[in-house]
């Protein structure tokens, strides 16, 4: 996989020591010429918003510059081609990390709204101080300890469970002891805590050790929502607690409190007398994790959760979770009726960037789909006699996922096809916003521009004889 290395120079400068100062990226290699690199740095850990994002384009020669803020250790990660490679970087240290080869990725993945990169960790080449110039071989970074250290873990926790799954116990304490013995000497706080964590997965996995004492040994004493690994044990731990909390004599109430009387602090205030729960900060995570997950469920109405959002970004333990609850709440709202939808930004057939705010005034109609997917074209002929029988107050507008803008102008010239189509290339993410899990997918936004029909009926199955029922009841016709 590595034979042919994209080499990239990462020169990270500390906030903290030398203000103003920021990180620099450059580098080249075979096969990234014209090439989009994405950097990200994850912030908020129930959705995707990042602490900083680029997209940058390699030049002819493969090679690129870029300048990254970085004020704390933190895990970077770098998308390109069919793949998502990751890499823990610290303030005021140069990196030289090696890619593989570029691989595009396939037609399926490029449309598929379930496309999922291939995860790889950057091996380092060498780690150089930008203060003192002290260079160190890439064996000795800690990135090249965090690898060593998964690769032990992962046989071992493979064998646990493959024990728990016989019937049979593990001896976890002394597999944690000889882990450790290994690593012990690496005090980093980073990889300290990694490791920590990953024993309370073990521990999880064993299935011997309560919940309490997982949560006070491994997870705690403090909240580390920006840790990979802290997030990792944190979700197995917590994974539909509400669910099982509320059916104890402890927790009894708590789905009432949620639901019914949409009560924040006396929630959180019961999630915090669990005994795995050592602070208001956990509690709130805890309910934060499961709002998003319930959202989608059926279990609980929806503006419930979000009023239990709204009441968590108000009254917060902290600003972080505050801002964390605030972003989760626009995130689930934006696909509820009566809230405006997600935005974009993306390209029609002429090159122009269209937004929802250019379809104001009219219904907007937006349909999901691809040029050759048989269920879509079922629907297009459809869509065409819309446009032409409707455009007063109607607007069909279609976002299609097809692997080149091409495709699609060829697809709707040689049907003769005329309704705003626009190409989801430029703006990939539209997918995941609009929760879009299979094609054709559609919506009904109204004049305003917010959610009228979350989804809408396919016209197939009855949209135009239900938007006449939607104007008359509004007396528009």
């Amino acid at each position: 996989m590595y034979s042919r290395c994209f080499i990239l120079s990462v020169l990270l400068w500390s906030w903290l020591t030398s203000p103003g100062q920021s990180t620099s990226i450059h580098g080249s290699g075979p096969g990234y010429s014209g090439k989009a690199v994405y950097t990200t740095i994850a912030w908020n850990p129930f959705i995707t918003v990042y602490e900083y994002s680029n997209r940058l384009i390699c030049s002819e020669d493969g090679s690129f510059q870029l300048e990254i803020p970085l004020e704390s250790p933190r895990v970077v990660q770098f998308e390109t081609g069919m793949y998502q490679a990751y890499l823990y970087m610290e303030p005021g240290y140069h990196y030289e990390v090696q890619f593989p080869e570029y691989r595009e990725k396939d037609r399926d993945a490029r449309i598929s709204p379930f496309y999922q990169p291939v995860v790889i960790a950057l091996p380092v080449s060498t780690r150089t101080s930008v203060t003192s110039r002290e260079k160190i071989s890439g064996k000795q970074d800690i990135n090249a300890a965090i690898a060593c250290f998964d690769s032990m873990f992962e046989g071992v926790n493979s064998g646990i469970i493959m024990q728990r799954r016989k019937g049979l116990s593990s001896n976890t304490d002394s597999l944690i002891l000889s882990l450790e013995s290994e690593f012990s000497s690496d005090t980093t706080e980073f990889f300290s805590s990694y490791r920590r964590f990953r024993y309370g997965v073990l521990k999880l996995n064993e299935g011997k050790t309560g919940l309490e004492a997982i949560s006070q040994d491994f997870l705690g004493p403090k909240v580390m929502e920006w840790h990979p690994g802290f997030v990792e044990l944190f979700r197995a731990m917590f994974k539909d607690f509400i669910f099982y909390y509320s059916g104890t004599p402890e927790g009894q109430g708590l789905s009432s409190l949620i639901n019914r009387r949409q009560d924040f602090r006396q929630a959180r205030e019961l999630v915090r007398k669990h005994p795995a729960v050592w602070s208001d900060t956990l509690a709130e995570m805890i309910l934060l994790q499961e709002f998003s997950e319930l959202f989608y469920r059926g279990d609980y109405h929806k503006e419930a959760l979000l009023i239990m959002l709204d009441s968590m970004a108000a009254n917060p333990v902290s600003s972080d979770f505050g801002t964390y609850a605030s972003q989760l709440e626009t995130k689930l709202a934006s696909l509820v009726t009566g809230h405006f939808p997600p935005p974009f930004s993306l390209e029609d057939l002429d090159g122009k960037l269209c937004s929802l705010e250019d379809f104001k005034g009219k219904y907007t109609y937006l349909f999901f789909g691809t040029p050759d997917h048989y269920g879509c074209m079922m629907e297009y002929p459809f869509l065409q006699s819309f446009t032409e029988k409707h455009a007063d107050y109607l607007n069909v507008v279609t976002i299609m996922a097809s692997e080149e803008r091409g495709e699609l102008e060829d697809f709707m010239t040689r049907n003769g096809y005329g309704w705003k189509a626009l190409h989801y290339d430029y703006q990939p993410g539209v997918l995941s916003d609009y929760q879009v899990r299979a094609y054709p997918t559609a919506y009904l936004i109204d004049r305003e521009g917010k959610l009228l029909l979350s989804p809408a009926t396919l016209p197939t199955d009855g949209f135009e004889q239900q938007l006449f029922r939607i104007m008359r009841s509004r007396g528009e016709i």
